[in-house]
């Protein structure tokens, strides 16, 4: 049996057969014998290794190769990097501010040198000036201005803060600019603006409904239903309208006037409602009669008076004043002469 050896390189090793020795007879030798080949006596034995040393070969083969791939680099030195110094903490805060001061004296010299050479001005000017040529070539200047809506507003007004005249452009009118000046009129509750190409100017304003005329230091005005002043004028075409008078009056007329519209009968009979201290209302009445409404309650006061008006007559004799401030009670002051006969008639008794 021959023994099989692993050298350190994992490679098998088998011992060197001997060779055979030719047999002197050579190939008649053979031949004489009858050509009969000789038969082995036996099996061949199987070459035998140990596997645990194989692989305990292997094992430190793969060591070792690991050892060679990782070698170079490790024996490799760092290169040495120079470390850069931290920046002042300062320093960012500064270049930003420096550039700041730096944009802000760029935009200041050039806004000094735009408004002492007017050249805003003198572009605008230009501007203008080449816009008008090429309307005046196309022929889209303004020669009609058209007003839907206008009963009340004077013709003027609307032409003064229109700001426009017959021969500007009609690109430089600005429709929602003059919409803006129109509804600071009083009169006018809306307005809307357009541009009819070529030449056309269409204006359709809604006007405000007179309500009441409120008199305020002696100057007597018309308001509409929400206390806006639409004329500062106490013109003889709205003395039908009910007045109200002091600071806030305006503001509160609606209220009022819806309350008292409940009796019409009485509503019919007042001449102005004074607003006291802006809390409450005292009602004069014609033959100068004058009612005081309480602060709260002052819905069931009217309704009381008008009951006591539709079963006494209050209103019809010789009263000056009903106060009906109290929840409780009334208080009813009489007029000169109706005073003095209850005077007489209690000395009397």
């Amino acid at each position: 049996m021959r023994q099989i050896t692993i050298d350190k390189e994992d490679r098998v090793l088998t011992p060197a057969r001997p060779r055979r020795q030719k047999s002197k007879g050579g190939f008649f030798k053979g031949a004489s014998q009858g050509g009969k080949k000789k038969k082995a006596t036996g099996r061949k034995a199987e070459p035998r290794f140990s596997t645990e040393g194989a692989f305990s070969r292997l094992g430190g083969l793969t060591v070792q190769i690991t050892d060679r791939i990782t070698t170079p680099f490790r024996s490799s030195k760092p290169k040495k990097t120079g470390r850069r110094k931290p920046a002042p903490a300062w320093r960012k805060p500064a270049l930003i501010c420096a550039a700041v001061l730096v944009v802000a004296i760029v935009i200041g010299g050039i806004t000094n040198f735009m408004v002492k050479s007017e050249l805003i001005a003198h572009s605008a000017a230009w501007i203008d000036k080449q816009q008008q040529s090429i309307a005046e070539f196309f022929g889209l200047t303004v020669q009609e201005i058209s007003v839907v809506g206008r009963e009340r507003t004077e013709a003027g007004d609307i032409l003064r803060v229109l700001d426009v005249r017959r021969g500007d452009s009609i690109l430089g009118v600005d429709p929602e600019a003059a919409r803006e000046r129109l509804e600071t009129l009083g009169w006018v509750e809306a307005a809307s603006v357009m541009r009819r190409y070529p030449d056309e100017i269409f204006i359709e304003i809604t006007e405000r409904r007179p309500f009441a005329r409120w008199q305020l230091e002696g100057r007597t005005g018309v308001i509409d239903r929400t206390g806006t002043v639409v004329s500062k004028e106490d013109e003889a075409a709205f003395r039908y309208l009910p007045k109200v008078v002091g600071p806030g009056a305006n503001a509160h007329a609606a209220e009022l006037f819806d309350m008292l519209v409940q009796t019409p009968e009485l509503f019919a009979r007042l001449e102005s409602a004074v607003r006291i201290r802006d809390r409450r209302w005292n009602l004069e009445f014609d033959k100068n009669i004058t009612v005081q409404l309480p602060e709260k309650g002052a819905l069931e006061a009217w309704q009381a008076l008008g009951r006591l008006q539709t079963e006494q007559r209050i209103l019809d004799k010789d009263v000056v004043a009903i106060d009906m401030r109290a929840q409780d009670r009334l208080y009813v002051r009489l007029g000169e002469g109706a005073a003095n006969i209850r005077r007489v008639a209690a000395q009397g008794s």
